[in-house]
């Protein structure tokens, strides 16, 4: 974790690889037993380890928390989310795979299931997801920027591969 000096203070960075596996018309999501997600649907992931690459986590995640063996990766987006009041920002690195091996199978951390893209819960995931979420699974890439106030969504800056490069008008504060 590499900190960020900025004017006024010091922000810690966690650095998180997600994985958005599909299965033809389907994607992989798991209802989250504990910790910060527990009881919201995410896609496989995790913290990078120290001495761990982005790919590596990419990887190791999907096994540990679904019991699938991921066998190629693609690099589709860069998300980041800062909680107001919180010297620390999320910085998920979104991967796309539709190559991996194994069945599902519940875990300690998540009860995994597949949904078609027709019927993804997304009025039970964090409110960035359901933004930036359909983007990716229509075959685009991403970035964006969020704020949070506790559990609530206060701003957004979406950039989609149609568009990307700096930000531009694409900023949206939510009230």
């Amino acid at each position: 974790m590499k900190p960020v000096i900025t004017r006024r203070f010091t922000m810690r960075i966690l650095r998180i690889s997600l994985v958005i596996v599909k299965n033809e018309n389907k994607v992989l999501l798991g209802l989250c037993k504990r910790g910060f997600n527990k009881d919201k649907y995410c896609v496989p992931g995790g913290v990078l380890q120290p001495k761990e690459d982005l790919q590596s986590c990419a990887i190791k995640n999907p096994k540990e928390q679904c019991g699938i063996t991921i066998e190629k990766l693609e690099k589709v987006g860069k998300i980041e989310v800062k909680f107001a009041g919180v010297q620390e920002l999320l910085q998920f690195h979104i991967f796309m795979s539709d190559s991996y091996s194994g069945d599902i199978k519940e875990t300690k951390e998540m009860t995994p299931e597949w949904f078609p893209l027709s019927d993804v819960p997304y009025d039970k995931m964090w409110q960035d997801m359901t933004v930036w979420l359909p983007h990716v699974l229509k075959g685009k890439k991403v970035k964006a920027f969020f704020i949070y106030q506790n559990e609530e969504l206060i701003y957004q800056d979406l950039t989609t591969e149609a568009n990307f490069g700096p930000r531009t008008s694409s900023s949206v504060a939510i009230v």
